[in-house]
């Protein structure tokens, strides 16, 4: 009897632990190109369950060059950094939410407690894209496009012009290879080419077989992002 209550409480605590409230955290949610928070929410909805306090910043993903909707993002994160001042700030960003990030972490006025947390970029084009440049020679894919920061998408080799993440970040990059696109050498997710997810900044790294839209619904996205995440 003894012996099956101490299982039991050692189950409970370890249940406890999972699913304890990470209090030193808050962890942002940016979506890609195209889309809405509404893409991120399976992503969000899991952190909540395992205990983190989940914010999804939306943005009109068309309207704004990239370093517009940078300066948009600090001023969330000094919106978070008001409201919990002891908490660092994490963050979980697709595509070219994952370039925003890096141009916010670069702002003049971005909130310390931003640059000590971790980043999870998901299919980002650190490198540019092949393909995107690819279909900017095409009126109709320019036309969706618009002139801002999907123009940037497609016409830009590399955007280290952004800056790079801050050292006192720990980076993880998940890249897509379940793509057939002929147009991108090697490894790719149909849209970003596993080589073009690379930053020129030493990061760790994962490769999964999804596509470079769905990966963000992949539970094995969460499972290594929250592995990275509770290091």
């Amino acid at each position: 009897m003894l012996k099956k209550n101490i299982l039991t409480l050692l189950f409970l605590c370890t249940t406890i632990s999972a699913f304890a409230k990470p209090q030193d955290e808050t962890l942002v949610c940016i979506h890609g190109f195209l889309s809405s928070s509404k893409n991120m929410y399976f992503l969000s909805k899991n952190f909540k369950k395992h205990g983190w306090e989940v914010f999804s910043w939306n943005y009109s993903s068309r309207d704004k060059m990239i370093q517009e909707h940078g300066n948009d993002l600090v001023k969330e994160l000094q919106k978070i950094s008001k409201r919990s001042p002891n908490k660092k700030i994490s963050f979980v960003a697709h595509s070219l939410g994952s370039l925003i990030l890096r141009s916010a972490l670069n702002h003049p006025d971005c909130p310390s407690q931003a640059k000590i947390g971790k980043v999870v970029l998901i299919a980002p084009p650190n490198r540019g894209s092949i393909w995107g440049r690819h279909l900017n020679h095409y009126k109709f894919f320019r036309k969706i496009a618009k002139k801002k920061a999907g123009q940037e998408l497609i016409t830009k080799v590399d955007f280290n012009y952004l800056g790079q993440f801050p050292e006192t970040t720990n980076v993880l990059v998940i890249s897509g290879s379940l793509g057939f696109n002929p147009w991108i050498d090697g490894d790719n997710d149909g849209t970003v080419a596993v080589k073009e997810t690379c930053l020129d900044t030493p990061h760790k790294h994962a490769v999964i077989k999804r596509d470079h839209s769905l990966i963000v619904f992949s539970k094995k996205t969460f499972s290594i992002a929250l592995g990275f995440l509770r290091e």
